[in-house]
């Protein structure tokens, strides 16, 4: 394993820990607990399966963007910056948001984030120095000219922030009935 992507799995490791953490006791109506109206969330569809709205966060969004559900950051951080970008940079790229399997029930949660970050962990476990600094190329459009630690970099700021505001989601919803 190069030094930088020791360095980075040190920094994902204690990140997710922190993420992952603050699922614990996480149940169905607090998942998909829409705090205010126009939530993003993912839904299900009449095939039973479920989806997640504004294409996962690659939709334009008119305005202000809109609050989100933990459901929905999970989705975000499992599905698209952990999984999706582990299938394209380690894998075939087959994995779209059209294909990821969404969990729709609190208890599923842990076990599809866990299959996303060893995804994305042992890519970036995998990778030598050089193809660290190599630009990622055309099919990476917006990172195109970024390389692999920016793109890495890149995912380590969604898992933060998005792992802070499934935090705060939670730390509100237990005090749902103390908000005016």
């Amino acid at each position: 394993m190069s030094l930088i992507g020791a360095s980075l799995g040190t920094a994902f490791d204690g990140v997710w820990a922190r993420f992952t953490g603050r699922l614990e006791g996480l149940d169905d109506a607090e998942y998909l607990s829409e705090p205010v109206q126009g939530c993003w969330s993912i839904r299900e569809d009449p095939d039973g399966r479920w989806r997640i709205d504004g294409a996962g966060g690659n939709a334009p969004t008119p305005g202000p963007p809109p609050v989100t559900t933990i459901a929905w950051r999970v989705g975000h951080i499992a599905g698209m910056a952990l999984g999706g970008f582990a299938s394209q940079l380690f894998g075939d790229g087959s994995l779209t948001v059209e294909r990821i399997l969404f969990p729709g029930r609190a208890a599923e949660v842990s076990r599809f984030c866990d299959r996303s970050y060893r995804q994305w962990r042992d890519g970036i476990a995998a990778v030598d120095e050089e193809r660290w600094w190599q630009p990622l190329g055309p099919r990476w459009h917006p990172y195109e000219e970024s390389n692999t630690v920016d793109l890495a970099l890149h995912v380590l700021d969604e898992v933060v922030h998005h792992g802070a505001e499934v935090g705060l989601l939670r730390d509100l919803y237990v005090r749902r009935h103390q908000l005016t």
